[in-house]
């Protein structure tokens, strides 16, 4: 049996989801149980708002497994880095030096994780990244490594995208937004194409927010281009290149990130536009726990997930940093915590169950393996692709 997997659960479960020295928090919780006072930073004015969000929810949801499971409660101290990377490492020596949280949650955009990563690494507190995908926000030749993410990463998306997207017959192409998310896409969507020989012949960047994009659909038609890699941050923009693309008669096949799962994208295109259209997630949006848990989230916020992966990544950092506070016995022993962390035998979230989701050399929870290809029905609704 591999020692690092994700099964399906076969059974219905109950939802699951700076100094060096620790000082001015406190393990102990009411009724025997185990405190984290826990930062929580994310873009909460700027205009990716949606990532602090979901970075916020998927917390709150957890809540409650964490401590009916794990008999750890977390007391969440809250900073708006406005998308900033400045900002973010400002704020992020607030919450270490001056707040003295157990852990950090988040930042939500890549671009300010990097920026705060060696800050963090350097104050030996553990680090759950939550949604952000670069590679180099976990950096391993830092040990001990501090930071544990249970998101995707942009290799494993990558891969997942590139044998969705080049085949044989296939003429490849690239749409994606000129951000930090759209443009790290690109990079590594060419050097995966230039280190395999596969060819990517022709790439069009696309300003976030743009109300039209013919010109760049028009660019990938005229080339020829009959498959096209999408890298945009807002299912708004999916949804916008997607118009375009008929206002010029262009229909070739379309190979999305998850981001595509924004609402915005259905809300702001038609059915008929999404037949050609799949991605890739390593999680398994049929499970009934993600299902309920949905529906938690409707009647908990009044909306449906604007990122539901997003919410999955922080659901699942809750609890799997709960299992590790629950298996130190101290929220403040940080050393013993991350060892705890890569010592996880098992751990469940929504449905799905990891066997030693971590390890000393791996702090990551998915693998290559765990990706799934997903498109849409006529109803707008996530289905399995064939």
């Amino acid at each position: 049996m591999a020692t690092k997997r994700m099964l399906a659960a076969l059974t219905s479960a109950v939802l699951l989801a700076g100094g060096l020295t620790a000082c001015g928090s406190s393990s102990e919780g009411g009724e025997g149980g185990l405190t984290v006072k826990a930062g929580v930073i994310g873009p909460k004015t700027s205009p990716a708002s949606q990532y602090w969000i979901e970075l916020e929810r998927g917390i709150e949801l957890a809540q409650d497994e964490a401590k009916e499971k794990y008999g750890v409660t977390f007391d969440l101290v809250k900073r708006d880095d406005k998308g900033e990377p400045e900002t973010g490492a400002r704020l992020i020596q607030e919450l270490l030096n001056q707040e003295q949280v157990d852990v950090v949650f988040g930042p939500s955009l890549s671009g300010v994780a990097l920026q705060v990563a060696p800050v963090i690494q350097r104050s030996g507190r553990p680090w759950m990244t939550g949604i952000p995908t670069a590679d180099e926000i976990i950096d391993y030749s830092a040990q001990p490594n501090w930071g544990f993410r249970t998101n995707y990463n942009n290799a494993q998306n990558i891969e997942a995208v590139a044998n969705m997207a080049f085949g044989e017959g296939k003429t490849v192409g690239m749409i994606y937004g000129t951000d930090g998310f759209g443009q790290a896409g690109y990079d590594a969507v060419s050097s995966y194409a230039k280190k395999n020989s596969l060819d990517l012949v022709k790439a069009e960047g696309v300003d976030p927010g743009a109300t039209s994009m013919t010109s760049q659909v028009n660019a990938l038609k005229s080339a020829g281009v009959d498959t096209v890699i999408v890298w945009f941050t807002t299912g708004a923009d999916h949804a916008t290149m997607m118009r375009s693309m008929a206002q010029v008669s262009y229909d070739p096949e379309i190979v999305a990130t998850a981001t595509i799962l924004d609402p915005a994208f259905t809300e702001l295109s038609k059915a008929a536009e999404w037949d050609n259209t799949t991605f890739a997630a390593p999680i398994d949006f049929e499970s009934p726990e993600l299902k309920d848990l949905t529906e938690r989230y409707k009647k908990e916020y009044g909306e449906e997930p604007l990122v539901l992966t997003a919410v999955w990544s922080l659901y699942a950092a809750t609890l799997t940093y709960a299992a590790a506070v629950a298996e130190s016995g101290d929220s403040s022993d940080y050393p013993a915590v991350r060892e705890a962390m890569e010592t996880l035998d098992t751990v469940e979230v929504l449905g799905q169950k990891f066997d030693k989701p971590f390890s000393e050399k791996d702090h990551e929870l998915f693998t290559p393996e765990d990706w799934i290809t997903y498109g849409y029905d006529k109803a707008g609704e996530v289905v399995k692709a064939d």
